[in-house]
């Protein structure tokens, strides 16, 4: 039988062992870990409306269309000269009221219905009159600024070879038909033209429309599908020399608002952007 003191100090061994481990596993006030403050609640960052930029456009392309505009910035226009009114003689029987003189010296140049014109016969006998400026411009024919200035043809032969050249008939074709060489086919082509743009930039003007339509081709598809013309050698001719049609047209009324010929450049689509922008 085990004796009653012997047990007494078991207990007490017992006890002072668990007060030991207690001691060094009881975290201290030393040794535990600083407070550390709480971070401020931040409010949520509210969403941007503003478009981003794509990845590969991340700047604004150079355009020289851009840089010509803003350093040769259109000058307002000056005061027109006084109407010059005839005291002299019987009043003109010539209408001169829609031609203008063409002379950059002259103050009324480019300026209608200021009575600064007179007529002054048919000069040689043509079939066209000359028109005189009273104001120092000088003499000029009547048909200056128009596609029969300096022609000699007969103004049915003209208009009827430039309308058979718009219906899709050839130069040549239409130097046969007329009995003319093909060069001044060409020739009446080119000044019909440039008239026909110069025509257009002056009433193609404020228009307004609710979109766009921006089409872009290259003229030799046409052969390729009439099967003139092999989809090898349609490659070939494009890597070669590639020139393409740019249009800008409103969809609705079907207007061409611009059309130009040239490569597939950024810089032939920022020209054909500005002349959408002009019109």
């Amino acid at each position: 039988m085990i004796p009653q003191q012997f047990f007494y100090q078991l207990v007490v061994l017992g006890l002072l062992w668990l007060f030991v481990m207690l001691h060094y596993a009881w975290p201290s006030r030393c040794m535990a870990s600083p407070h550390k403050p709480a971070k401020p609640i931040m409010p949520l960052r509210k969403r941007s409306s503003d478009p981003k930029p794509f990845p590969g456009l991340t700047r604004k392309p150079l355009c020289a269309a851009c840089e010509q505009v803003h350093a040769y910035a259109p000058q307002p226009p000056s005061c027109p000269p006084p109407r010059i009114v005839p005291t002299r003689g019987r009043p003109p029987q010539v209408d001169t009221s829609q031609h203008f003189c063409p002379y950059p010296d002259c103050a009324y140049q480019g300026r209608v219905g200021l009575g600064n014109l007179c007529a002054n016969g048919h000069p040689n006998g043509g079939p066209w009159r000359q028109l005189h400026c009273t104001s120092g411009g000088g003499y000029f024919q009547e048909t200056h600024g128009t596609p029969l200035h300096g022609k000699r043809v007969a103004l049915d032969v003209l208009v009827w070879a430039v309308g058979a050249l718009a219906e899709g008939l050839g130069i040549r074709a239409v130097a046969r038909v007329f009995e003319v060489d093909p060069n001044t086919v060409l020739a009446w082509l080119v000044d019909v033209a440039e008239h026909a743009t110069a025509f257009s930039q002056y009433f193609l003007h404020d228009v307004r429309v609710n979109q766009v339509q921006l089409d872009e081709l290259f003229a030799l598809l046409s052969a390729v599908k009439a099967g003139e013309v092999t989809e090898s050698e349609a490659i070939t001719r494009l890597s070669r020399s590639p020139q393409w049609v740019w249009t800008a047209r409103d969809p609705v009324t079907k207007l061409l608002l611009a059309i130009d010929v040239g490569e597939r450049t950024l810089a032939m689509a920022q020209g054909v952007i500005h002349q959408v922008a002009q019109v």
